[in-house]
């Protein structure tokens, strides 16, 4: 009988946080968005490396179909949010990915989105604070997206699109370093400044 070799991913680093130093929380005013079916490749992320971090950072970019690039969504100020959670039994424990993002119009357009979002499976690609990039979806599991809206009530009402996000992953969102191509141009998203 073969004996099975395993793959160890029990690597620990320490979890500093040095006093003085401000933690920046939410998230930045755009998030990206693409139909998973547009993706020809997906990055990987490691199963094995030499630093706890590396884990959970993806390795390499999308590969989109001709044509295809990640589309924006503004977001209404401080209204938008990433978070996670441990769901199940070991050995199968997985994490929910969870975002939430607030849009402030409530118009054809944003309708129109909320209207086929919820049938399709998506990708969405978020920027923290600190700049760095974080990612809701992936091959294994279908996205969900939940929208809810209004016109908001008298003369200060809240009015906009709210999209819920729900993802399974083997992970906490993923870290994402690579190139990420737009409508508007290519981002770095390894937060590299270009020389000049």
């Amino acid at each position: 009988m073969a004996t099975k070799t395993c793959i160890n991913t029990s690597i620990y680093d320490s979890l500093a946080f040095c006093t003085g130093q401000t933690v920046l929380p939410g998230i930045r005013k755009r998030v990206y968005v693409i139909p998973k079916a547009q993706i020809v490749k997906w990055p990987k992320l490691p199963e094995t490396a030499d630093e706890m971090k590396k884990l959970v950072i993806y390795d390499g970019s999308f590969t989109l179909a001709a044509d295809a690039v990640f589309r924006h969504i503004d977001l209404s100020l401080n209204k938008g949010a990433l978070n996670f959670e441990t769901q199940g039994e070991k050995p199968s424990r997985t994490i929910l990915n969870k975002g939430s993002f607030k849009h402030p119009y409530n118009d054809e357009d944003a309708a129109a989105f909320a209207s086929q979002a919820i049938a399709d499976d998506l990708v969405f690609v978020v920027q923290q604070r600190n700049g760095k990039y974080r990612v809701l979806g992936n091959e294994m599991f279908e996205t969900d997206v939940k929208v809810s809206g209004g016109t908001g009530e008298g003369t200060t009402g809240d009015v906009g699109t709210t999209i819920e996000v729900e993802v399974t992953d083997k992970c906490a969102a993923p870290f994402y370093v690579g190139t990420l191509v737009t409508e508007d141009g290519e981002i770095d998203c390894s937060g590299k400044v270009a020389a000049e």
